[in-house]
């Protein structure tokens, strides 16, 4: 049997424990209560709170066993003992994949399939940024995607979801102050037809076709709870993303005052690196803090990502607001002018007490202390952004983009480019391996991106999430890519991505 990601010990015992009709179960919490839920679903078991001397199942909390650690161990009765709630989870999860891939279906299974193999599992993460990427604004994702998202994050171990919220695009963060936000910048006109057609001298603007399909959506304040809440319960801290100061054409659309031009009629019905980006004034980074402090509230105790990636300064050269600006602060050129919007962003951020992070092109300028930095272009930057003193997220493109196909064969829906293939996500520990130990303590961790250009379903999601996901989440929570560099490797796991009804992307095999 295969237990993905591996944990750091396993002794197999003879025999195994059989789950009863009606399970008892002492303490758990969060962790507890996600069993319950998968077991009555796939098979109609009960589960009763009990005392710990009647209990089939008991939790414990054993703070020596370090952050998101547990052990299991599997005799007489199952127990399991966690360094934290989360631990007690990733229990959980580990317990699920003892048991037939069926449990992570519909249902129904048989009672008498249900039988726990005795075994002892001593487990904890090595790094404890384990995440994935979703971008929700260049094609908006229901909440039911969003959770299913959730929910196979779970399965892997994985504890941070990156909400991309708002981009060129669309824009789908609820912000009470400016409602146009959602009504207009949610909306756009249309899409590009097939492939973003290569850059040219008109690339700032739109194509002159486009699929003439309306294309947007929002949330709530009310679906961001249910996301929130349905990630608290599996362990996962969901952050969200507010793209800034480029990447704002969905914003430029709803409120035109915040542009550094007068070009933008409606949100970008193509991709590429626009050229409109927000001016350089007061008044738009109060409107940023604004957003920001939406956020924090929608989000609460997160991490706030606060974009500063792709952010071209042309049009800050001929804007008046934004001359300004640069004449007043001593700002000389793009890069020291976007420093000083950073500064005071990523400040803001930190002064109400969350973790800020941004995109690595922060460090072209001068990242502002406390930022962490996420790495996503070169992977020299995350050296680069240790030394410094910058808490560091790796993400670079060449292990953790998933926007690029998995696979070269001429059937693959439209991507990016790629292929990205198994072989190649399976090589990102060796990021890690390569840095210096003294700056490789500054490393949370890692992501993989699902940039949604050409993913515009849940369904197409998950196709180019799985089962590379799998290989990130393996490489995070161990430090290897053990039993994951190909299909054959993975048989076991891919059979509870099928039962869970994963699209994940067929191989050859």
């Amino acid at each position: 049997m295969t237990i993905l990601p591996t944990p750091l010990t396993i002794e197999w015992r003879d025999g195994a424990v059989p789950l009863p009709r009606v399970l008892r179960v002492c303490g758990g919490g969060n962790a507890a209560r996600v069993l319950t839920q998968r077991l009555g679903i796939c098979s109609g078991i009960r589960v009763e709170y009990a005392e710990a001397s009647e209990a089939e199942v008991v939790f414990d909390i054993d703070a020596t066993l370090g952050a998101e650690a547990y052990r299991l161990d599997v005799d007489r009765r199952i127990h399991i003992s966690a360094g934290d709630e989360r631990g007690a989870g990733w229990a959980v999860q580990t317990l699920l994949q003892l048991l037939p891939p069926e449990v992570h279906g519909p249902g129904p299974m048989e009672l008498e399939s249900l039988r726990v193999p005795r075994v002892l599992i001593a487990d904890g993460p090595r790094f404890s940024w384990r995440g994935s990427m979703l971008d929700v604004a260049r094609h908006f994702m229901p909440v039911e995607g969003v959770l299913r998202h959730l929910d196979a994050m779970a399965m892997h171990k994985l504890n941070v979801l990156h909400l991309h919220l708002t981009d060129d695009q669309g824009w789908r963060l609820p912000v009470a102050a400016y409602p146009l936000l959602t009504e207009v910048g949610g909306w756009r006109p249309g899409t590009v037809l097939g492939h973003q057609p290569p850059p040219d001298d008109n690339d700032c603007d739109d194509v002159a076709e486009h699929d003439g399909r309306p294309h947007g959506g929002s949330y709530t304040v009310e679906d961001i709870h249910t996301i929130v809440a349905h990630a608290d319960l599996l362990g996962i801290t969901v952050v969200p993303e507010i793209d800034m100061p480029g990447h704002m054409e969905a914003a430029i659309a709803a409120y035109p005052w915040l542009g550094a031009c007068d070009h933008v009629q409606h949100p970008r019905t193509c991709f590429g690196v626009s050229e409109h980006v927000l001016a350089l004034s007061e008044r738009t980074v109060d409107f940023c803090t604004t957003v920001l402090d939406q956020a924090m509230e929608l989000f609460p105790g997160s991490p706030i990502h606060v974009g500063g990636d792709e952010c071209p300064s042309r049009e800050w050269l001929t804007d008046e607001s934004s001359r300004a600006t640069m004449e007043a602060i001593g700002a000389v050129d793009g890069p020291s002018a976007q420093a000083w919007f950073e500064r005071r962003i990523c400040q803001h951020v930190l002064d109400a007490g969350r973790r800020v992070i941004a995109w690595d092109e922060v460090l072209d300028g001068g990242v502002p202390e406390g930022t962490t930095v996420m790495v996503w272009r070169e992977t020299d930057a995350i050296a680069r952004a240790a030394t410094l003193g910058h808490d560091v997220i790796a993400a670079p493109a060449e292990h953790t983009y998933f926007d690029y196909a998995q696979l070269s064969t001429p059937e693959h829906p439209l991507a990016i480019g790629g292929p990205r293939t198994l072989e190649e996500v399976s090589g990102l520990h060796t990021v890690f391996d390569a840095l210096d130990p003294t700056l490789a303590e500054r490393v949370l961790g890692g992501q993989f991106q699902l940039w949604s250009e050409y993913l515009r379903t849940p369904e197409r999601v998950e196709f180019f999430a799985w089962p590379r996901g799998s290989s990130v989440a393996q490489q995070l929570w161990t430090g290897n890519a053990e039993g994951v560099g190909s299909v054959t490797d993975l048989t076991d796991h891919l059979q509870r991505l099928t039962a869970a009804g994963i699209n994940w992307c067929r191989h050859d095999q």
